[in-house]
């Protein structure tokens, strides 16, 4: 069993990306976003919450007035997006997606009630106190690797890429999932 895991790892490792331009764009908007966090100063390891706060929504908004005319599917480009959206309805599909299905659908913030709406824009930010969903396991696996300070979520049928640090909407598929 260990060799058929570090066969596939090998495999995952040296074989081409599926989404070359994706990743290209993911590498150049978090070099972006950590040259932006360095010229704001890092938030002190024994920061408030209103001080952590804070730095979150300066850099929010750095973001935004980097990148003023983002757009829906700068990151995600029309080109490798219907095989991003292939792989997540085969990893949703039938009997073996459904409990993918569910736990996605369990935190949705389209159908969970008394939460804020996330309004689906570039460089919006992703409301406090609205639910993250869940990305399960057997999806991550489908769906290309991501630095830490990125994300994939859900909300509603769209899938989201999520900016950890400034919690801001990086960018959007509408209606990934079926």
């Amino acid at each position: 069993m260990a060799l058929h895991v570090a066969l596939f790892l090998w495999a995952a490792a040296v074989s081409p990306s599926q989404f070359p331009q994706f990743e290209a764009k993911v590498k150049a908007y978090t070099q972006l976003v950590d040259r932006l966090d360095r010229e704001m100063g890092r938030v002190p390891d024994r920061a408030t919450a209103e001080e952590v706060h804070a730095h979150k929504l300066a850099l929010a908004t750095a973001i935004a007035a980097a990148r003023p005319g983002a757009k829906q599917g700068d990151v995600f480009v029309p080109t490798e997006a219907q095989p991003l959206i292939r792989q997540i309805r085969e990893g949703t599909a039938g009997r073996d997606g459904a409990a993918a299905r569910k736990a996605i659908g369990e935190d949705d913030p389209k159908t969970s009630k008394n939460t804020p709406q996330v309004a689906l824009r570039p460089n919006e930010p992703y409301p406090d106190g609205a639910p993250l969903s869940t990305v399960p396991p057997s999806l991550l696996l489908r769906l290309p690797a991501l630095p830490k300070s990125v994300e994939f979520r859900f909300v509603g049928k769209a899938l989201v890429l999520r900016d950890v640090r400034a919690n801001v909407i990086v960018d959007y598929i509408p209606n990934a999932l079926p």
